[in-house]
């Protein structure tokens, strides 16, 4: 008999367990011996693949939901799937393009950019997109900018110290004398920079009720901005798209498991809870993809479930995470690489915000003058 050396016995029985996880992900059913022997493995006996299966099910890889019947992959199995992918996966040129050029479609629209990034998420996967951004409220600010967009109309681009960004449209009904509005600026962000935006707002009205100089001939401006600042918010901002082409995708034996996660998602605290934690636990293992299978979920709810996910950052502070949510046989070649490229997109616009590009520092000054 012949014998193997073990790095090609190891190698023969990763490329089996591949398979098996591979073929289970397309079709739904156990995979048998004789698949593969006649599919994967055509010069290896069903004898010896059948071995090999048992080696792999002794060490939790696989298990046979019924005795002589296929085998299926366990968390464990999809774990090592993973892992696998992440050396290895690279997305098609040709997908990457088609993919930005339908990203810069969807968000164009800056107001709506959270919203539409986890609607492209769950179009492009088939299953349920997310995007989670941290509390703002308490986060130090950096400065407040207004940016002349039309006649009558401003745009206030508030960015904290950590990176993240809020921008409203400002409709003035008037226009305002470009000077006077440079030197509101100048004036609020020499008041406010590194306080918190709650005091922020506190010491803006309370330079609007004194009526301070500089803000003479402006206090309906600067009435309006802090109203807009103050406009309730939720503590962390939650999107979710695409609970229906889950459903589409699932037998009736996940249904159960997909409404108790919808109603996590509905009760939405508990869910931003779970991504809070794991977007600390990225950030301090400087990670910046992650993917919790099954049993590997905190939550009860999720433990049939995947979430492939990644940070996003800018500059050197993490400020939120996107993702997808699927079943455990979801396709993990094609949705590693789609939420790394997602991110990266929207960390590309995130980041556009925290500094005036120079073409518009340029336009502004040119509206002053």
């Amino acid at each position: 008999m012949r014998i193997l050396k073990p790095e090609v016995a190891k190698a023969r029985k990763e490329k089996i367990l591949r398979w098996v996880v591979q073929q289970y992900v397309e079709t739904r059913r156990p995979v048998g011996s004789q698949l593969i022997a006649s599919s994967a493995l055509q010069d290896v006996s069903s004898a010896t693949i059948r071995n090999i299966l048992a080696e792999l099910e002794e060490e939790g890889y696989l298990y046979q939901p019924h005795t002589s019947g296929g085998r299926i992959p366990t968390d464990k199995a999809y774990r090592y799937y993973v892992d696998y992918l992440a050396g290895v996966q690279k997305m098609a040129a040709q997908e990457r393009e088609r993919i930005e050029e339908e990203y810069d479609s969807r968000v164009s629209d800056v107001d709506n950019i959270l919203v539409q990034t986890s609607r492209l998420l769950s179009a492009l996967s088939g299953a349920a997109g997310f995007v989670y951004t941290s509390n703002v409220q308490e986060q130090r600010v950096q400065r407040l900018d207004f940016i002349p967009l039309a006649p009558g109309v401003i745009l206030a681009v508030l960015v904290t110290e950590s990176g993240a960004v809020r921008h409203w449209p400002v409709r003035t009904g008037e226009i305002i004398n470009p000077a006077r509005l440079r030197i509101l600026s100048r004036f609020i962000n020499e008041e406010i920079s590194g306080l918190s935006l709650a005091n922020a707002r506190k010491i803006l009205w309370q330079h609007v009720q004194s009526g301070h100089r500089d803000i003479a001939g402006m206090a309906d401006l600067a009435v309006q901005v802090l109203k807009d600042m103050e406009r309730p918010q939720a503590d962390n901002e939650l999107y979710v798209e695409g609970f229906g082409r889950l459903l589409e995708n699932t037998t009736e034996d996940d249904y159960e498991d997909l409404k108790q996660m919808m109603r996590v998602v509905e009760e939405r605290e508990k869910f931003s809870s779970l991504l809070s934690k794991k977007m600390t636990d990225m950030e301090k293992s400087n990670k910046k993809m992650s993917v919790s299978i099954g049993s590997e979920n905190t939550m009860r709810e999720l433990q049939n479930l995947s979430i492939v996910s990644t940070s996003c950052r800018v500059g050197d502070k993490t400020i939120g995470m996107l993702g997808i949510i699927g079943p455990k046989h979801m396709e993990y070649t094609r949705v590693m690489p789609l939420v790394r490229l997602i991110g990266s997109l929207l960390e590309a616009s995130m980041n556009s915000w925290t500094a005036l590009p120079a073409e518009v520092e340029g336009e502004k000054e040119d509206y002053y003058d």
